[in-house]
């Protein structure tokens, strides 16, 4: 049974990877390749030369369709005659199949799997334009991502929203606005009514600010745009290696070489990249914050060390309350 399968596999691979020669009249096919008409020509199927023109082929079809269909002809190879004129004439009337009909008789030497891709490429390929359908391919990505990062955004303020720890916080933030005075109840007017939506309204918002999730910040200040899509990146992309360019020769030119002291826009550069923070986590932190970690010039090694140390020693003392507190505790009681 082995020996019958490994005959059957190899035949198979004989068949596939080997290109025989059989003459059909004067011409010569490789023997197993029927993409197009078999083993006979299609030019001599419509009975006409090699360099026949559109109108010819048509008549000649016509006029042998005519003769041969199967209505009309009491031959008994009527159907398989009309068959093979049929599919001469969609391979020759076609621009692309042509092209590689005649490809494949002026070199029949090539290998079999050429032919193959010669023909697939002829059918199967896409006749639009292909600027217009990668046009449609990215339209459709911006979309997408659009879209979906919209929806990750909604989604993230719902889950912080509904919170119950989140509702208390706004809560007490609209009662220090209202200077300590309950503005909902029956007893509230409307004006009363109207003045908390507006502090609970500040209130979220100021929540949203404080809040990043994955670096990114949840205000609707901070919603992504078209710009941020895949669309607006690559009509950005011309302009932004330039932006780069110049930034980067200027930073150069004027600090490098000439050395004159930071401005405040690239204090903040220097600290936002040394802190590795992207633009929007920078921009999400409060301008206090901004200003107290511009001012300590964490670009010069002495201030960087002092930083790194401090912050050391703030994730060592958070270590600690962790270890004291009641919930680690109840955790190592039920590690046990």
């Amino acid at each position: 049974m082995a020996w019958r399968c490994g005959l059957l596999l190899g035949v198979h691979a004989v068949l596939l990877f080997l290109v025989v020669e059989v003459n059909a009249g004067d011409r010569k096919f490789p023997a197993g390749l029927n993409l197009y008409c078999n083993q006979k020509s299609c030019y001599d199927i419509l009975e006409l030369p090699e360099n026949a023109e559109k109108t010819d082929i048509k008549k000649a079809y016509r006029r042998l369709s005519l003769i041969h269909h199967p209505d009309k002809s009491n031959l008994p190879d009527a159907d398989a005659r009309f068959m093979e004129i049929a599919t001469a004439y969609e391979v020759l009337s076609n621009d692309d199949k042509r092209k590689a009909y005649d490809d494949f008789l002026a070199h029949p030497e090539r290998h079999i799997w050429e032919h193959y891709g010669a023909y697939y490429q002829a059918v199967y390929a896409p006749k639009s334009d292909v600027r217009i359908v990668l046009l449609g391919i990215i339209a459709a990505c911006s979309a997408i991502h659009l879209f979906s990062a919209k929806h990750w955004r909604d989604r993230q303020r719902d889950n912080i929203l509904s919170q119950q720890r989140t509702k208390l916080w706004i809560e007490k933030r609209v009662y220090e606005l209202a200077g300590g005075k309950t503005l909902t109840g029956k007893k509230a007017s409307e004006a009363e009514q109207k003045l908390y939506k507006e502090y609970q309204a500040q209130a979220t918002e100021e929540v949203l600010t404080t809040t990043l999730v994955d670096g990114v910040n949840l205000t609707h200040d901070e919603d992504i745009g078209i710009l941020d899509s895949l669309a607006g990146r690559i009509m950005c992309w011309p302009l932004d290696i330039v932006n780069w360019f110049v930034f980067h020769i200027r930073w150069i030119v004027v600090f490098q070489i000439m050395h004159r002291p930071y401005g405040e826009e690239e204090r903040q550069y220097r600290t936002r990249r040394l802190l590795k923070m992207q633009d929007r986590q920078w921009r999400s932190l409060s301008p206090e914050e901004r200003a107290d970690l511009t001012a300590r010039e964490l670009w010069l090694p002495e201030n960087w060390d002092v930083y790194q140390e401090e912050k050391k020693a703030e994730a060592e003392e958070r270590q600690r309350e962790f270890a004291q507190s009641t919930r680690y505790k109840q955790y190592k009681r039920m590690a046990k």
